[in-house]
């Protein structure tokens, strides 16, 4: 089953093409790796997606329903949520509290407080933050704010979970930590876009990867046959070594 589909998507910032004629497909209980060089225009893409910004051209299709014209309150209702690339949890309020926001705004949509934190303390026992619940976020290591960002999200319920660099900065165990937590999550039925940099990530967890360059889908199929196919590795370091072939 398609979970999600985009046809011909395009999204222009005056002059400036950032996406173009992007066809994806998104099929039902995968983890979709996405890649690309910075200013690919992966997070863009995503931000079509969540409807956080207006599209140039094209469709986005969810579960077989339009919704191009759909707000972003409405797309967290559809079962959509994601992790954005620069944490920022919502100060004045503890780690609790912030995931109990998500709860607010998800598929469950919390009726009450007591009813917002019974889903938010299940979020933090599946990341494993429970024990930092009354805590101030702003403290935490980066490790645990970006658990943080992904119990908030959770809280949400998603059937599609959009993970955009949940990675970036953590040290090798934090990786093979958080990448156990998302393999985990794809047992329990979610649908996943990964949006990484770390290779080991997309190699690890990815059913399929696609890459992203200059506005562009230029390669799509499994892991290992994505990371050595020649457009992919021009891409990310030039003509000469794609040329030469990587291992």
């Amino acid at each position: 089953m398609i979970m999600l589909e985009t046809k011909n998507l395009a999204k222009k910032y005056g002059g400036l093409e950032v996406l173009n004629n992007v066809n994806l497909k998104v099929y039902k209980g995968e983890i979709l790796g996405l890649i690309g060089p910075n200013g690919a225009g992966k997070t863009t893409l995503m931000n079509l997606i969540c409807r956080l910004t207006d599209i140039t051209r094209g469709e986005i299709y969810y579960k077989g329903e339009l919704i191009n014209n759909k707000k972003p309150y409405e797309i967290s209702k559809m079962g959509i949520a994601r992790t954005f690339q620069v944490v920022k949890p919502f100060k004045g309020l503890t780690v609790l509290e912030n995931v109990m926001v998500g709860a607010f705004y998800g598929r469950k949509n919390a009726k009450n407080r007591a009813e917002a934190k019974d889903i938010a303390m299940d979020a933090l026992k599946i990341v494993g933050l429970l024990n930092e619940k009354d805590r101030e976020p702003s403290i935490l290591p980066i490790a645990q704010r970006k658990k943080l960002e992904l119990a908030r999200a959770l809280a949400m319920d998603p059937e599609l979970l959009i993970l955009d660099e949940v990675m970036a900065g953590l040290n090798p165990k934090e990786l093979d930590d958080i990448m156990k937590e998302i393999l985990l999550l794809k047992e329990r039925g979610i649908t996943i876009i990964a949006i990484e940099h770390v290779m080991k990530v997309i190699m690890g967890i990815s059913d399929r990867v696609v890459v992203l360059h200059l506005g562009e889908l230029i390669c799509e199929g499994k892991p290992h046959e994505v990371c050595n196919h020649p457009q992919v590795i021009e891409a990310y370091l030039g003509s000469k070594f794609a040329q030469r072939g990587v291992a």
